[in-house]
């Protein structure tokens, strides 16, 4: 029988390669919209992030997290799931459809009533997929994800780039949120070979609620929260404004977003297995973390400090108004794999009740926070943004160290070295493109990131760091088999 071990450095192997594919694809999907498109066009879409994310939080309900924890979960309960989530899908469409003209009404631009109506289709396709995601998550069926996921993401990118060049502007990136949650939800009922029981079980659905409904409302909070910037700028602040955080915001969460998923997605099914043991439980959170950080901080280092020429680069020159969000923002994104993780640990214990607690906390604390800098300007919306990130990690560190017998203290320690590291190879880098500000984009971004490559590279041999080692034990083991074989 297949090890737990096994099967979750498998479920790493075949997440990574889908979030990488899959990411990478919407990547540079982005970088050819952006590059057609224009700042206000990424503004409108924006500014309807939140009602995307609140929606599709409640159709999902937290039934999902909560089937993957559930032990002995049967098909009565995926069953009763997936019909709640298709009633919830439906009624929240005719909701956002009559309340479009008041989104529209509240940020002055018209589209906005059009956009929203037929972006809300998003809800109804997605009810047909979350259970059937949920069930092959749950028994780490990544590689089946993986050759869903892509080409959903390849045939949405290249049909929205041929509206781009087409003129449709906004509504290219309109279509390809639809087509890819289309062509994703149809293959995952042809793969996944799963279809609902004709019946539904209250009682099932009732209990699942009990921890799924917490998990809901906590993740409405954070939808919302995790919006409210772009909100409260596109609300005050011009709409191309708007456009210039939303795409610094989203790159700078690219390679976060991506390798925190990843983990998150293999460790939280596998965690629950073990969610009694914290002993087992720390030892895990440890070498996911620094294995997590060993390769996020230098991606978002060396990318804040070369964003001059990245972007000037890769989007041209217009989108340089948007530098100084994304060199914040990449400060954020190391941090969110730490939040992200801590709370995780929550969730395996099954704490649904503390995970919302702490929510509601954290929302207090961002809506002061504001409230106090909104009359400063987006500049100092972004910096607390990022002050908050370091908040929230105190919180919930604080909470799931008491868990697993790992405080924050003891966690600072045990990364420090990846976080000095990754600091000394950036301010290395940044001294080296001073030097380079006259030559060509390509020019310093070739030596920036190669150096930056070779020297952390390096230092993480010579100082024997902990994930460098177990990265180089597990190349080599997978390559003595293959060859063994």
């Amino acid at each position: 029988m297949t090890s737990l071990r096994d099967r979750t450095i498998s479920g790493i192997f075949w997440s990574f390669m889908q979030k990488v594919g899959s990411r990478g694809i919407q990547l540079l999907v982005s970088i050819v919209l952006a590059r057609i498109l224009t700042p206000k066009d990424f503004g409108l879409m924006g500014m309807l992030a939140i009602f995307i994310e609140v929606s599709q939080t409640l159709i999902n309900g937290g039934f999902n997290q909560a089937l993957i924890q559930k032990k002995d979960a049967d098909e009565e309960d995926y069953s009763s799931v997936f019909y709640i989530n298709l009633l919830a899908s439906i009624a929240l469409y005719g909701i956002l459809f009559f309340c479009a003209p008041l989104i529209a009404d509240f940020y002055r631009q018209p589209i906005l009533v059009p956009m929203t109506r037929v972006l809300a289709v998003v809800f109804i396709i997605n009810a047909f997929a979350y259970v059937q995601q949920a069930r092959l998550t749950k028994f780490l069926q990544f590689k089946t994800l993986m050759f869903i996921h892509i080409p959903s993401t390849v045939i949405s990118g290249v049909i929205s780039i041929v509206m781009a060049w087409a003129g449709f502007g906004v509504w290219s990136i309109v279509a390809q949120q639809i087509v890819m949650r289309l062509a994703y939800a149809i293959q995952l009922w042809i793969r996944s070979k799963w279809t609902p029981l004709q019946s539904f079980n209250r009682q099932r659905a009732k209990k699942l609620f009990s921890f799924g409904g917490k998990l809901m409302v906590s993740g409405l909070l954070d939808s919302a929260y995790s919006n409210i910037y772009l909100i409260v700028i596109g609300k005050f602040f011009p709409v191309d404004v708007l456009g210039y955080y939303q795409n610094a915001r989203n790159l700078a969460r690219t390679p976060t977003n991506t390798l925190s998923s990843v983990l998150s997605s293999v460790t939280y099914p596998a965690f629950s297995t073990i969610q009694d043991d914290n002993a087992r439980l720390k030892a895990g959170y440890k070498r996911s973390i620094e294995q997590l950080l060993f390769w996020l901080c230098p991606i978002s280092v060396f990318a804040g400090v070369l964003a001059t020429p990245l972007f000037r680069f890769i989007l041209t020159a217009k989108w340089l108004p948007a530098v100084p969000y994304f060199q914040l923002l990449c400060v954020v994104g190391i941090l969110f794999p730490l939040n992200s993780f801590n709370l995780n640990i929550i969730n395996v214990k099954g704490r649904s009740d503390l995970f919302l607690k702490l929510e509601i906390i954290k929302k207090v604390i961002v809506t002061i926070g504001i409230i106090a800098t909104l009359p400063f300007g987006i500049w100092a919306l972004v910096i607390f943004q990022a002050a908050n990130s370091f908040i929230a990690y105190f919180i919930n560190s604080y909470y799931s160290g008491r868990f697993i017998q790992y405080p924050m203290g003891e966690q600072i320690r045990d990364i420090m070295p990846i976080l000095l590291l990754t600091a000394g190879t950036g301010l290395l880098i940044g001294l080296t493109d001073h030097f380079l500000s006259g030559t060509p984009d390509i020019a310093r971004l070739v030596v920036g990131f190669g150096l930056g490559s070779v020297l952390y590279w390096m230092a993480s041999r010579f100082w024997k760091l902990a994930p460098y080692l177990e990265f180089k034990h597990f190349f080599q083991t997978k390559l003595v088999n293959r060859f063994s074989k």
